[in-house]
């Protein structure tokens, strides 16, 4: 899916080039169900549920503004297999606990901990654990707390993206900010 095929407003997008990392990360193939927390214009959740039917998507968002992208994103998409949540994770969901192949984070807002915690519990063992960070503090958090915490498989990757734009009668590459992409998996118990 490219980035113009999204309805978008003053909230941040997941970029195109992200997106596919990310969820090649996820390892959704035979996924079942699937957690977008941050999920901001939906684009990761949209997306995974256009390519995965048969997985049932929960995009939890706080901002109004956001929700109201996801929800016309939704639409625009023609999903029955998102379900929107508004709430501020980590949040209570009517879910059996290790019922959850997968989880992105794409916002935390200052609760990681409680977030990687919430995460573990749902997770189904060898789960995916996946996290987006443009900040390098944030980033180095999430990678000393999944490793206190006992994740296992962690892959990193920082990923910079340009792209070619007009610049008076010639081209040039704008870069975009990099992206650090933590993917862990929830160790056997």
């Amino acid at each position: 899916m490219r980035n113009k095929d999204f309805i978008t407003g003053n909230v941040p997008i997941t970029k195109e080039e992200v997106r596919a990392i990310s969820i090649n990360k996820l390892d959704l193939l035979n996924a079942k169900k699937f957690i977008d927390v941050g999920a901001g214009t939906g684009s990761i959740s949209i997306e995974a549920g256009y390519h995965y039917p048969d997985l049932k998507v929960i995009a939890i968002e706080r901002n109004d503004e956001a929700l109201d992208l996801v929800n016309k994103n939704i639409e625009n998409f023609n999903l029955t297999n998102v379900e929107v949540i508004k709430a501020y994770a980590p949040v209570e969901l009517d879910i059996d606990k290790q019922d959850v192949d997968a989880i992105f984070l794409g916002g935390t807002g200052k609760k990681l901990e409680e977030i990687i915690d919430w995460s573990k519990e749902l997770l189904v063992p060898g789960g995916r654990l996946v996290a987006n960070f443009i900040i390098i503090d944030t980033f180095y958090e999430m990678l000393k707390l999944i490793r206190e915490k006992g994740f296992t498989n962690i892959d990193v990757t920082v990923l910079n993206v340009s792209k070619l734009e007009k610049l008076g009668s010639g081209e040039y590459f704008k870069p975009h900010n990099p992206i650090y992409i933590i993917s862990c998996e929830k160790g056997v118990e």
